[in-house]
């Protein structure tokens, strides 16, 4: 959606930080409203949370990746960016609490479908839903305008879906790649990282800088292949970059 400015604000925001609607077992949180003061809370204090990202995973034409905000050692959103190349771009953001789901929201842009913006908000009790709307539009001024109405929200499973989150943030499962091999082109290396198996992921992390893993990786390539690396990156313009690294023992 570049150049396109596409607001996601939820209301008027009441409490600056959401510590201060945290309650046991979400109590505090008993319905849209308060659900939302929550997350505005979240969106206004971005940078004073820990942040994670995950590395950049690519499947043929489909790409994503996922930013994990914490407090205190606790997620309070997660947030999944996606590319379908030429066809369109999906953000969807995770708002928790004590380890539950409380909101749910899907931004889609699509370059050749119709309505071409959408958008879903999805709102839990105890990691079950009991509100859903959405709203839609085929330029960006009239979706922003757009009134949210109510909608029969298809049920996920939370659990599941915040796991896979944090093991796309830890390179488990099957995220868990290994080296496959390192590009050489004229203005950048990239490190490749797959799964030897069919239809998995691919991730490509850019090396600006060389390093003694950096060496080693290109004099004996195929000494490494398969070999798992611990690595770390940053997330910048849609890349993974390289910073610093050395082969798994």
């Amino acid at each position: 959606m570049a150049g396109t400015i596409i607001s996601c604000n939820n209301g008027d925001v009441k409490n600056k930080h959401p510590q201060a609607t945290m309650g046991s077992g979400n109590r505090e949180f008993v319905d849209e409203n308060s659900i939302n003061n929550y997350a505005d809370s979240i969106d206004l204090n971005l940078s004073e949370y820990e942040k994670r990202e995950s590395l950049i995973f690519k499947k043929e034409a489909y790409s994503f990746y996922v930013t994990k905000y914490s407090s205190n050692g606790k997620p309070v959103l997660y947030v999944e960016r996606s590319d379908e190349g030429e066809a369109g771009s999906l953000e969807r953001s995770y708002y928790v609490n004590d380890t539950q789901l409380l909101l749910f929201k899907e931004v889609i842009f699509s370059s050749f479908k119709t309505p071409r913006y959408r958008s879903v908000r999805k709102y839990y009790r105890s990691n079950v839903l009991f509100h859903a709307e959405a709203r839609q539009a085929d330029n960006a001024a009239e979706f922003n305008a757009a009134k949210y109405a109510k909608v029969e929200g298809t049920k996920r499973k939370v659990n599941e879906v915040l796991a896979s989150l944090e093991n796309a943030i830890a390179r488990k499962g099957e995220f868990d790649l290994t080296f496959e091999g390192i590009t050489e082109y004229p203005k950048a290396r990239y490190i490749i990282l797959s799964r030897d198996e069919p239809q998995s992921y691919r991730s490509e992390i850019r090396v600006d800088i060389e390093d003694d893993l950096i060496r080693e990786l290109v004099s004996n390539t195929e000494k490494y292949k398969r070999s798992s690396l611990d690595i770390e990156w940053k997330v910048k313009d849609g890349e993974a970059y390289y910073l610093k690294g050395k082969i798994k023992k």
